[in-house]
């Protein structure tokens, strides 16, 4: 049997540290991701993908949201979906999945609000089971995957769990204290156990995996990264030929954007030059780029306007999106750059006293002050220049 393995798709999360036109487009790569995943299904020849939950990003969620989701699903009708609630979209009475239930569900469409064993498929006479463990609240003490230890299925059926949560001993990168055994699908006799909460993908031993989210919504890196690539944008295909052969993974991309965070220490205006190439090789096409930039150091006057120009204007409208921590950029107005500071008036005086200030020694105590000063001065200065 083949199957995509996703989970965390968050559809409906708000990206409200962007623009509008850059959140509404990456709103809408959530949505889009679910056609991405019928099409990834459809092509490797897999009859169904498994959501491992967090399907909707919480439980206040419009009907056209929940219902876009389900619509196109139900566009790839050889294709079965099994849902699972995670703890965003966590089962309650009367709450989100009780509403996607009342839309009268497609036939290849299956919500899984309730633990126990259920039959999807049936694999060359192999009867083929999945065990979820939906969360009904959103943080649990309890391991909710241990009524699959002795839950019953026929002799040579294929097991596939579905979980999501923290496999225990494994660190914590999701956001609900909701711990797995790590040997759960060992004790359990899984073929396969389908994890989701954490959005990197990762494989925590043969028999369970992460699948990550498919689309990448965060900017955090993997540890030790060897790029500056974000976690998600892709899911995985797993083919099980037998209750006891060993699953067959292997990653697919999905995600229509890529996250990069991106930190530099600029200590010459050069490196400008240098960091504008950079974000430029990250791909041949920036509008599929989304970038976390946090640059730290002190430039010129020029180095400043360089910055704004190459970085800020120029790349920066290039990529699908960019977010600019410039707390730790600050100025180091060069003897050139104080001159052009208004060359008469009473911004051109206190320029001049604030420079001869700052050139007295450090311990007549006042140099310090005058230096502060004097670069605010400048910024504000700058400031002017930009707005003019």
């Amino acid at each position: 049997m083949k199957f995509i393995h996703s989970s965390d798709l968050q559809i409906g999360k708000v990206f409200g540290y962007f623009e509008p036109e850059v959140a509404s487009a990456l709103q809408d790569a959530r949505q889009a991701v679910v056609r991405t995943l019928g099409e990834a299904a459809v092509k490797s020849g897999a009859t169904t993908v498994l959501i491992s939950g967090d399907v909707y990003e919480k439980q206040q969620m419009s009907q056209q949201t929940l219902a876009r989701a389900i619509e196109n699903m139900r566009a790839f009708k050889s294709v079965q979906w099994h849902l699972m609630p995670g703890n965003h979209d966590h089962f309650r009475e009367n709450g989100l999945w009780d509403r996607i239930v009342r839309m009268q569900l497609p036939s290849n469409v299956t919500v899984h609000t309730q633990a126990g064993a259920v039959q999807i498929a049936d694999e060359g006479g192999a009867p083929v089971f999945v065990l979820p463990a939906p969360l009904r609240f959103t943080s649990s003490a309890d391991d909710l995957t241990a009524y699959m230890d002795k839950e019953a299925t026929p002799e040579g059926a294929i097991r596939i769990g579905m979980a999501h949560g923290s496999i225990q001993g494994f660190g914590s990168e999701g956001e609900a204290s909701n711990y797995v055994a790590p040997s759960r699908a060992d004790s359990a006799g899984l073929s396969y156990l389908a994890m989701g909460d954490w959005h990197r993908q990762m494989r925590v031993n043969d028999r369970c995996w992460y699948s990550g989210t498919p689309e990448a919504d965060q900017f955090k890196l993997p540890p030790n990264p060897v790029s500056s690539r974000c976690n998600g944008g892709s899911a995985l295909l797993v083919e099980v030929n037998g209750s006891n052969a060993l699953p067959v993974v292997s990653p697919i991309p999905t995600g229509r954007y890529q996250w990069h965070r991106v930190e530099k220490v600029l200590t010459e205006d050069a490196q400008v030059d240098l960091l504008e190439s950079e974000l430029r090789a990250l791909d041949s096409d920036l509008s599929k780029i989304v970038v976390d930039l946090r640059v730290t150091g002190a430039v010129s006057l020029a180095g400043r306007k360089k910055f704004e120009e190459q970085i800020l204007q120029s790349v920066g409208a290039a990529l699908r999106g960019l977010r600019f921590d410039e707390a730790g950029l600050v100025l180091n107005p060069t003897d050139q750059d104080l001159d052009e500071i208004d060359h008469a008036g009473f911004v051109r005086v206190a320029a001049d006293r604030l420079k001869a200030m700052a050139a007295v020694m450090p311990d007549q105590g006042q140099a310090p002050l005058a230096a502060l000063a004097l670069k605010r001065l400048y910024i504000e200065h700058l400031r002017q220049g930009t707005r003019s």
